[in-house]
């Protein structure tokens, strides 16, 4: 008969304060209040996956219980400590509330909180996900401020922003930290010292950079390299299981990112794709290597002369969503990311060519009060109209009323604005170029960031002709432009419109592509837009009237027929 295997992070997981490892500030706290008897009824344990809280919690519920407690350390070798440990207790409860988070659930648990103990002294529940639980608070909350005293609770999220706060005040917090890679390698040392199992050092280091702090996930990842194979385990058996790429390969991707050698780069992707590599994965090893490229630039530890280029290359992959599951996914992400100039003018498409400096902007009359006819590719209307009240507003320092024809009396030629047909002109008699008194895109160039905002009315008046997209992009407002990706920002109050426009992603990008004068990807985050400067509504909202005015163009268009002065 043969055994079960029991997984290494079960097998080693901490039974006694002195075993757990890196929480020192906490375990002291915890041994302190059981040597003096001052443990509270409820514990709050907060922290990231697998940094020890469900352990820490066990142990405590050990100590209140432990027959032979030796300075505030459980003896686990009672019988209390042996029930405990092996899951015997009926007196220690764990309970998920990710599963056991309705009212019906709380409310069958509270006759369980008044009965007596029958084994141990004291009742110990232990609730795990603790965040979960919504509605199901106000059913504990009485219990919760003045339980029986032989019950404790202990509390583990990862989460504590998900927590109501009457319940932070009827608890003591405790806050679980990241491990560093070394206290983490020194485990894993441990453990295979224990099993008589041999890991190059590299190895060991590699397995604890990916666990990110957790320990839990550092056993799990050894496990599964030990099972892979009885001999050595080196760092490349690790790669090759976890689908990792290999260093000198995230060393030349980055590097091509850094330079601009998008050939590379590209032929680099293709490969790691061939392979079956995670590209997900190989992304956070790109962002580690250029992480620790600008440490050891910023360190002095290495020449500072090309930080700004790895700072742009880091800037790129910032823009990157690793969720998303459209076309071309995460490769087509990073892809682009290798396509957008790494040089200082990373705002201009080097790649296309400026347009020459005698083209002038397109000075064709039109009708001032009829639609141009349609195209084989119409401009949107909104933009036609902002296009030709803005070469009104611009062309003359008179008060706004003078820039359109009032109803019912006669205008003079002096008052008139000049014929649309004469922009440039114009602009030249105002002190303006061509290029502000027509805001067409540049051609040839990124428009960047403030072309974006400066267009955005009409990005949003175009956008809205789609009503169910309507309210979606009147919400948020573009804070970032970087190379072919467009960041939209939404306020935090409103992070659900940011799923909600998601589903329109493509409706999105067709129409900012169309006023950006180039395709673009577009990513929604949710953040505090209020600290932005405010979009511009129009041309010429120096005071409050003229703000006004502008608004009532643009909500009206056409269908404004009078603008005088109030008297």
């Amino acid at each position: 008969m043969t055994t079960s295997h029991q997984a290494i992070y079960r097998r080693w997981r901490a039974q006694t304060f002195g075993q757990i490892v890196g929480q020192g500030p906490v375990v002291e706290t915890l041994r302190n209040a059981v040597r003096s008897g001052r443990v509270a009824h409820a514990l709050l344990f907060v922290g990231p996956r697998g940094t020890g809280k469900t352990s820490m919690a066990r142990i405590v519920a050990k100590a209140l219980n432990c027959l032979d407690l030796r300075d505030g350390e459980p003896c686990d070798a009672c019988v209390a400590c042996v029930a405990i440990r092996e899951g015997r207790a009926l007196d220690v409860i764990e309970l998920d509330a990710a599963s056991n988070n309705r009212v019906d659930d709380i409310r069958e648990l509270i006759p369980r909180i008044y009965t007596a103990p029958s084994d141990l002294r004291r009742k110990v529940f232990i609730v795990d996900e603790v965040q979960r639980i919504k509605e199901g608070w106000d059913l504990l909350l009485k219990t919760l401020e003045e339980p029986p005293e032989h019950v404790a609770f202990i509390f583990c999220t990862t989460d504590s922003s998900g927590i109501r706060p009457a319940v932070l005040s009827r608890v003591q917090r405790f806050d679980f930290r990241r491990l560093s890679t070394t206290e983490i390698e020194g485990k894993l040392r441990a453990i295979l010292a224990a099993d008589d199992r041999v890991a190059a050092d590299d190895a060991i280091r590699l397995i604890a950079r990916l666990a990110a702090g957790g320990m839990r996930d550092a056993e799990s990842i050894l496990d599964q390299v030990l099972s892979s194979s009885d001999g050595t385990v080196d760092a490349d058996r690790v790669r090759d299981l976890l689908g990792l790429a290999e260093e000198d390969i995230v060393e030349r991707f980055a590097a091509a990112l850094v330079s601009g050698d998008a050939r590379s780069g590209l032929a680099i992707l293709a490969d790691l794709d061939d392979r079956g590599r995670d590209l997900r994965s190989f992304l956070d090893q790109v962002v580690e290597s250029l992480r620790s490229a600008i440490g050891e630039r910023v360190a002095g530890g290495r020449p500072a002369d090309d930080l700004p280029d790895y700072a742009r290359a880091a800037a790129r992959l910032i823009a990157i969503d690793p969720a998303r599951s459209g076309p071309g996914g995460l490769r087509l992400q990073l892809e682009v990311a290798l396509l957008t100039p790494a040089g200082p003018t990373s705002g201009t498409d080097r790649t296309m060519p400026a347009a020459p400096p005698s083209v002038a902007p397109d000075t064709s009359p039109a009708p001032p009060e009829t639609e141009a006819p349609p195209s084989s590719a119409p401009a949107p209307r909104a933009a036609t109209r902002s296009t030709r009240r803005t070469s009104a507003a611009d062309t003359t320092e008179a008060p706004a009323a003078a820039t359109r024809p009032s109803r019912g009396r006669p205008v003079p030629a002096s008052e008139t604005a000049p014929p649309a047909a004469e922009p440039g002109r114009a602009a030249s008699e105002a002190g303006l170029s061509s290029a502000e008194a027509t805001p067409s895109p540049v051609a040839g160039g990124d428009p960047g960031l403030e072309t974006l905002r400066a267009r955005w009315p009409e990005v949003v008046a175009y956008l809205s002709q789609h009503p169910p997209t309507k309210p979606l992009i009147e919400a948020c407002q573009p804070i970032s432009v970087e190379g072919a990706v467009v960041t939209l920002g939404f306020p935090e109050s409103k992070a659900f419109l940011r799923d909600l426009i998601e589903r329109r992603r493509g409706h999105l990008e067709e129409g900012i592509s169309r006023f950006l004068d180039r395709e673009v990807a577009v990513r929604c985050v949710a953040t505090n837009v209020e600290i932005a400067p405010d979009l511009p509504v129009g041309v010429g909202t120096d005071d409050d009237g003229e703000r006004l005015l502008a608004e009532a163009r643009r909500i009206f268009a056409d269908d404004l027929v009078d603008v005088g002065e109030i008297r």
